[in-house]
């Protein structure tokens, strides 16, 4: 069975087991009917002749234990069972075929109850099989009904001028009629009268009953028909979408895997980047690399448009990047390279703005260059501004980049945030926007220890300012601390749970080791490290393993 053909099972079989859970509630109240139908005629409310009272007496909880059975079912596995479906139809047209026999005045709404319900399971064979059946129930019932069942003068004496055949009301009750052979030897006087009531029976009694119930089977079986494309045609549409779904997470997984996931951390400089679309792919991306021993490139960018189609030119700019950034190269020469690339065949009429800088780890030295975006932030300690540099024009739309070098000097604990507008430009429910404003002071707001807790403070600022609002746009950005060559550092974050401990002190014991530690302090630093997490995760994570 192919897949396509088991999605299909899956599903329509997850519709036959609603449909049979439906159905045994329908089937029960049709019980809880029954029985107060029962009780009407036990209390004479609804009078008969002795024998259908008896009839009725009997089989009426039978009928009605019957339809409420089911119910019995609803907590185990039948429901899911393929023939339970059968059950409940069958069942349903045995008591309609009893309460036809004993009550034959009233048949038709029943025979069409059953095939009205088979529209639940969306299958045109099964309201096939409950239509032959019921045509050929209803016949049999129709007959048995002028023998056995309640007297109709349709079926057996109108008409006819003859002192045997009586049917009276006396003194309040129904005066007791003829017995199954009696009634036979009526209708077989009346045949050698030329009274044929088994032909009229059935050309006016059952015949109309029959065409009624094959127009119902039509109409139903249309509806289950074009019921039965629309699921084959949901469950085909769900199936693509899954399919496009698993490709767009494939491609995600291809676009996360460009950029660097990498906590860069060493003696002069760290960064971290973090990237969050707005669909599975997008068109924000960053990038961080070192172009020689002193030098890192560090790279930001925001491609117009969402989805594929961005995610798509921003794979190639990032391309274009690598290809042409080298040493020696100034930020605006390898932008301009990288335009005449992306424009000479652009025929989708993208656009991609672009920050560029690259870091000099041995002075400092920052320059940059800005393709028409937002401004970083740089500072230190509650000191963080907006730094000046000339807006510059996107990429990707004219031959040639209008683009400037520009440069800056970083202190030693400075850093520096480039960012995409889907931070300045995220929405709250209300529709406000996060703003250049916040993010500033989201900086100024503390002493930041660490460059971690500054990324993890701008992203939680963002996400609690938007709360249930949905993401509009990509979001990207990236940290830089320069700490120049002042000390060795090194960072890492570990989950506050206990089995968290022993990568904690490899991490501490390969650090020592690559610093040439003296034995003595890495196994005195172990200690106290173990200790120090230990009472971390007992007394601030009481409920971690």
């Amino acid at each position: 069975m192919g897949q396509e053909e088991a999605r299909y099972f899956k599903e329509y079989y997850k519709n036959e087991y609603d449909a049979n859970r439906r159905m045994s509630f329908a089937n029960a109240i049709a019980g809880g009917v029954l029985i107060i139908v029962w009780i009407l005629y036990l209390t004479h409310v609804f009078p008969v002749y002795t024998n259908i009272y008896i009839l009725v007496s009997f089989l009426l909880p039978i009928d009605a234990l019957i339809l409420i059975s089911p119910l019995f079912y609803l907590k185990t596995d039948h429901l899911n069972k393929r023939g339970f479906k059968y059950f409940l139809i069958f069942s349903l047209l045995l008591v309609i075929s009893v309460l036809n026999i004993l009550l034959p005045k009233h048949g038709i709404i029943g025979w069409a109850i059953a095939l009205v319900l088979t529209n639940h399971y969306y299958n045109p064979k099964l309201g096939k099989s409950v239509f032959i059946w019921t045509l050929g129930l209803m016949f049999f019932c129709l007959y048995a009904g002028m023998f056995v069942g309640e007297y109709d003068s349709n079926l057996l004496g109108t008409g006819i001028h003859n002192d045997t055949i009586v049917w009276n009301y006396v003194d309040g009750e129904y005066v007791e009629p003829f017995s199954p052979m009696e009634r036979y030897e009526m209708l077989h006087r009346l045949l050698e009268l030329g009274e044929n009531r088994y032909v009229k029976v059935f050309a006016f009694y059952y015949l109309p009953r029959a065409l009624t119930i094959t127009l119902l089977f039509i109409i139903c079986n249309f509806l289950n028909k074009r019921t039965y494309r629309l699921l084959n045609n949901e469950i085909a549409a769900t199936s693509e979408k899954e399919k496009v779904n698993t490709e767009l997470e494939v491609a995600k997984g291809i676009q996360l895997a460009t950029l660097p996931n990498n906590l860069i951390h060493s003696s002069d400089v760290e960064i971290v980047g973090e990237l969050k679309a707005a669909k599975e792919v997008g068109g924000d991306f960053y990038d961080y690399f070192k172009i020689d021993d002193t030098h890192v490139a560090i790279l930001i960018g925001d491609v117009s448009g969402k989805g594929i189609p961005a995610a798509m030119f921003m794979m190639k700019t990032i391309t274009c990047f690598k290809n042409f950034v080298r040493v020696g190269k100034t930020p605006a020469q390898v932008l301009k390279e990288v335009n005449a690339s992306i424009a000479a065949d652009n025929a989708s009429q993208m656009f991609v703005t672009c920050f560029f800088a690259i870091l000099d780890t041995n002075t400092g030295r920052l320059q940059y260059a800005n393709a028409g975006h937002n401004r970083p932030i740089i500072g230190n300690n509650r000191n963080f501004h907006y730094l000046k540099c000339a807006t510059g024009f996107i990429l990707g739309a004219m031959p040639e980049a209008i683009v400037f070098d520009e440069e800056t000097t970083l202190a030693p604990g400075d850093s520096f945030t480039l960012y995409t507008d889907g931070i300045t430009e995220a929405r709250n429910i209300e529709g406000d926007f996060f703003g250049e404003n916040r993010l500033i002071q989201t900086f100024n707001s503390k002493n930041y220890t660490c460059l971690v807790e500054l990324h993890h403070s701008i992203k939680d600022n963002v996400l609690s300012f938007v709360g249930d609002a949905p993401q509009s746009d990509d979001i990207a950005f990236l940290t830089v601390k320069y700490h120049g060559d002042r000390y060795s550092y090194s960072e890492k974050s570990f989950d506050g749970r206990k089995d968290q401990i022993p990568a904690m002190l490899d991490f501490l014991k390969n650090y020592c080791e690559e610093h040439h530690f003296q034995n003595e302090f890495i196994t005195n630093l172990l200690v106290v490290g173990d200790e120090l997490f230990s009472n971390i995760v007992k007394y601030g994570y009481e409920d971690a393993g």
